[in-house]
């Protein structure tokens, strides 16, 4: 089995691979205070793998808490993928490629080869709401970021006095508030409602081919659920697929 994973802000992922298909997936909430404890609930059944990939936003102190862990249980090192200028012929439109997250590199990788006849907008719905735009010919023309419903939430609530409201992920509900947290709630999803639709408008204004619009990350459903959005694929598994793709691509010795 090969084993990918995927550590972000808030949570860590993973998924065991045979044959290039996913077999078995998981997720836990952590904070590096206690990672190695989330690494035990995920990994403490998963049997010894043949090779480990992984992408990692959360800092140097999660890689190296990574790799002690493999060291320690598995003794195996952990190959982590890094965001680069060029991969096949998919050009990253960053100057610097390390400021553009390895997570949404994969993502644009799996995304245009999973769309090769299309341009592709590739929604992150995560910590942060990220957008990459990537035109037919592999070109990443760069990208936009947004709050997510729970960071606008927070920072709303942070500094307005006497301001409360229970946290709500429903963003379909469509009546006017009346309430105060209701208020809070929908404002946020409105806004990203907004967003959303802007620049996937913006998408399809600035690229010549049809647009395939992809959403992944763990808010995906929340934002598939918002009415009036343009048609978007579900792929929960775009930043396993496209750290999966590069790093079997570059390896030595696939193993199984």
């Amino acid at each position: 089995m090969i084993l990918t994973i995927d550590i972000g802000n808030t949570r860590i992922k993973f998924a065991q691979w045979c044959e290039d298909v996913i077999v078995t997936r998981d997720a836990v909430a952590y904070n590096v205070a206690d990672s190695s404890l989330a690494f035990e609930r995920l990994f403490g059944a998963v049997e010894k793998p043949s090779q480990i990939f992984a992408v990692c936003v959360a800092g140097e102190e999660m890689r190296s808490c990574l790799s002690l862990w493999t060291k320690q249980h598995w003794q195996m090192d952990v190959e982590f993928l890094y965001t680069e200028k060029k991969y096949k012929n998919i050009l990253n439109a960053y100057d610097d490629p390390l400021q553009h997250g390895v997570d949404r590199w994969a993502g644009v990788v799996a995304g245009h080869q999973q769309y090769p006849e299309c341009s592709v907008c590739i929604i992150g719905a995560g910590t942060a709401t990220t957008f990459d735009l990537v035109d037919q010919s592999g070109r990443h023309l760069g990208g936009y970021i947004l709050p997510s419903y729970a960071t606008m939430r927070a920072s709303l609530l942070a500094d307005t006095a006497d301001l409360a409201a229970a946290f709500d992920v429903n963003g379909s509900n469509e009546h006017i508030p009346d309430n105060t947290s209701d208020a809070v709630n929908q404002g946020c999803h409105k806004l990203l409602q907004a967003g959303i639709r802007e620049i996937c408008l913006l998408a399809k204004d600035n690229m010549n081919h049809p647009v395939k619009i992809i959403v992944t990350g763990g808010y995906a459903g929340v934002f598939l659920s918002y009415p009036g959005m343009p048609a978007m694929q579900h792929h929960p598994d775009l930043v396993m697929q496209g750290l999966y793709n590069m790093m079997k691509q570059r390896s030595v010795g696939v193993k199984y």
